[in-house]
């Protein structure tokens, strides 16, 4: 893959807190992103180009063919997804104290998570400590160590909070291949040391993907990376695709014929009646598809299968006899759905090997194999193997 990369840029205890009316709707929001799950009014994450369907019906299933399109006509909307960990939350609460947390401590209602020091950071992170002391201590000092890095690059007139992901506590060493090896997560990256962000992360002492923006009233939006400053951390630039995979994909075009020809079904499905009481339906399916994966049975979808998974899912008996009759009045429109999920899953699988196979600056292996956690187009689409870095994501952090 070619790409082109871009250049971004012991206190007193806490005087005041931010409002707390605000509160709460932050905390709904982490509570949510904590866990690998999606609402369907949750535009804060990252959406799986073949569940597009799932909030949206045929008319999301033929946003993701046009995705599919745009891949080829424009790769340059393409960047990397970085695969961080953990999350941190960071930024200045309306006081302009610098913060920085993590997704359970801004959230957090039992106590002020929203630490204003490095010490008092480091405190919080061992009061949820393991038993084994030196795990214990461990994560908790590197954060500590970390705060004043992270700081030198959030001006002093920068209100609310970033959410991202850490790519490195320390800049990585290169090795004797001339490469920059680092692996906060499931994915191995190797970068060129010559590259410019091979060079940018020799420079630094720490490295943040960041995702969104939280302002002090709790309104999320997406990051302005021109508000950062030169500092020891470096807020890591896109890579961006310049080259097409040059995939020959004649079924994208039968694909949508597929969709056109199933959208009356598949729309009757997804407009489930008020009194089954299914307004989270689609996220029952996205829940299935997600066991799925951890199941190895990615791609093997049918009516079948589902019910046998519904059997053993959390949802009460009441709800899973309402749905399995609803499917089964609905079954057109279930195995046109899931046929255009799988359909779109392996397109979108012949990309993302496309791509991981180009020559790149920045390599990512997941078990030794070349392939990251995937693509993203246009910020708001993820192209990401479910059966590969999904499935491996999954077991690691079991």
């Amino acid at each position: 893959m070619k790409i082109n990369e871009i250049v971004i840029g012991g206190r007193k205890k806490r005087k005041s807190r931010d409002n707390r009316k605000h509160r709460t709707i932050q905390q709904d929001f982490f509570s949510s992103v904590s866990r690998d799950e999606l609402t369907e009014n949750n535009s804060a994450r990252i959406q799986h180009l073949e569940d597009l369907i799932l909030w949206d019906g045929s008319k999301g299933a033929m946003a993701a063919v046009g995705k599919l399109r745009q891949v080829e006509a424009q790769p340059h909307s393409i960047t990397i997804k970085w695969d961080g960990r953990p999350a941190v939350i960071f930024g200045r609460n309306e006081s302009g104290e610098f913060v920085l947390t993590d997704k359970s401590g801004f959230g957090a209602k039992g106590y002020d998570g929203r630490v204003t020091s490095a010490e008092e950071l480091e405190q919080m992170l061992l009061a949820r400590g393991k038993k084994d002391n030196a795990t214990r201590s461990e994560f908790p000092a590197k954060m500590k160590g970390i705060w004043s890095k992270v700081e030198s690059v959030i001006p002093a007139d920068f209100r609310g909070y970033v959410l991202g992901d850490l790519l490195y506590f320390t800049s990585p060493p290169a090795d004797d291949s001339g490469k920059l090896r680092f692996q906060p997560n499931t994915t191995e990256y190797a970068v060129d040391v010559n590259s410019v962000v091979g060079k940018q992360i020799q420079d630094s002492d720490v490295g943040i993907v960041v995702h969104k923006y939280i302002d002090t009233d709790g309104n999320i939006a997406n990051v302005d990376v021109s508000r950062f400053q030169p500092g020891e951390t470096l807020i890591m630039p896109p890579a961006v695709v310049t080259k097409a995979p040059g995939v020959d994909l004649p079924e994208v075009d039968e694909l949508e014929n597929y969709i056109k020809s199933k959208a009356t079904a598949i729309d009757k499905m997804f407009a489930v009646p008020m009194e089954l009481k299914m307004k989270d339906f689609g996220n029952i399916l996205y829940t299935y598809i997600n066991n799925s994966v951890k199941s190895g049975a990615t791609g093997k979808y049918n009516l079948q299968h589902f019910m046998k998974w519904l059997e053993s899912s959390k949802l009460s008996g009441a709800k899973q006899s309402r749905l399995a009759e609803y499917l089964q009045q609905n079954q057109q429109g279930f195995e046109a759905t899931f046929q255009i999920i799988t359909r779109l899953q392996q397109v979108k699988n012949a990309i993302i090997k496309a791509l991981d196979d180009q020559d790149a600056d920045i390599e990512a292996y997941t078990n030794g194999e070349r392939g990251g956690e995937g693509y993203v187009i246009d910020k708001d689409v993820k192209l990401v193997n479910r059966a590969g870095f999904t499935a491996a994501n999954m077991a690691r952090n079991n």
